[in-house]
This record gives structure tokens, C-alpha cells and sequence, in this order.
């Protein structure tokens, strides 16, 4: 299971990737947060301590994480804001203490999550250039790169404009199945 979370806005790429997976026949879900209320995280520690995997802050992330712990790989569909992931996405990812082994460690002088309960992470960044500088593609890519460095995972970033040609379609749907 494949799921794409998109704060895609005009460009629709998110949707274009979905409907490519599905005729792949890949099962694939598809969730784009442009009517989702997803709070910030408050860093109460209660998913990790209290309410083991369980945000004590009702939003829609309620049905959004037990998605994302199911998926096989998760990808995220973002314009880059500030060489980060858009307000939306950047709430998603705080949460992610919800799908992830509740220990913390250092490793190479890293701090580390314990990775996927259950299975390695694969995650998956599309980050839109809109009007970007070349340091802000740059701080993407890193941001991204540093995420999975601290949960372990494994995965890749793209950089597409406008939209997702066939070519870069192409390999992002080659490289998830084989991640």
C-alpha cells in the first residue's frame, strides 16, 4: 500500500501520481489536505509515553495516521516553502512520532526514532519549485535527506515545476515500487 499526501494546491500532481499508480493496479491511497485540519503538535510526548501511537490533540489525524502506519511508503506532494515543506505538510511530519518506534537514540551523532514499528520507512518527497531560488531546492533536498537520517528510512526527493512530466512520473513510480 502506497499512500500520497498532497498539499498540492492548482498543479494536481499528487492526484496525476495516484491515478498512475492505480493503473499500475497498485494499491495506492490518496489524501489531499486541502479541506484537512491537521493541529500542531503540542510536544507533550504523549504518543510516545502516555497514549502510546494515539495524538491526544483531536484533528484529522485521526484517520490520516493509521493510514500512514499501514502504508507501505508515503509520499508527500509539497510546494517548498523556505526550503521546507509547505505549513500543511510540516504538521504532518511533526506528528510523525505517531507511526514511528517510540525509542530514541544517537547514532552516527544523529539523533534517531526507532524507524517503523514493524517495517522499514520509505518516504517519498515531491517538492514543487514555485519561483524557488537555487538555495531553497537546495534545502529541500537536505531537509529531506536529514528526515531520513532520523527515521531511518529510506526514499528519495524530486523537484518538478509545474507539473510532473512522463520522464520524472516515471521515476518516482519505478523507484517506490522498488524501494
Amino acid at each position: 500500500m502506497i499512500t500520497i499526501i498532497a498539499d498540492e494546491g492548482k498543479n494536481r500532481i499528487g492526484e496525476s501520481l495516484y491515478q498512475d499508480f492505480l493503473a499500475k493496479e497498485v494499491q495506492v491511497d490518496y489524501i489531499s489536505l486541502e479541506q484537512v485540519e491537521i493541529k500542531p503538535c503540542v510536544s507533550c510526548g504523549a504518543c510516545t509515553y502516555k497514549t502510546y501511537r494515539k495524538c491526544i490533540v483531536r484533528d484529522d489525524g485521526d484517520w490520516i495516521y493509521p493510514k500512514c502506519i499501514k502504508a507501505d511508503a508515503l509520499i508527500f506532494v509539497t510546494p517548498i516553502t523556505f526550503g521546507s515543506y509547505s505549513f500543511k505538510i510540516k504538521r504532518v511530519f511533526d506528528k510523525f512520532g505517531l507511526i514511528m518506534d517510540e525509542h530514541y537514540y544517537v547514532k552516527n551523532g544523529e539523533i534517531v526514532k526507532g524507524g517503523k514499528k514493524g517495517g522499514e520507512f520509505k518516504f517519498f518527497a515531491i517538492g514543487i519549485n514555485e519561483n524557488c531560488i537555487e538555495e531553497e531546492i537546495k534545502a529541500f533536498k537536505s531537509l529531506v535527506n536529514e528526515n531520513l537520517i532520523i527515521t531511518r528510512g529510506i526514499g528519495n526527493s524530486y523537484i518538478v515545476d509545474s507539473e510532473l512530466t512522463y520522464e520524472m512520473r516515471r521515476k518516482i513510480i519505478e523507484e517506490v515500487l522498488s524501494a
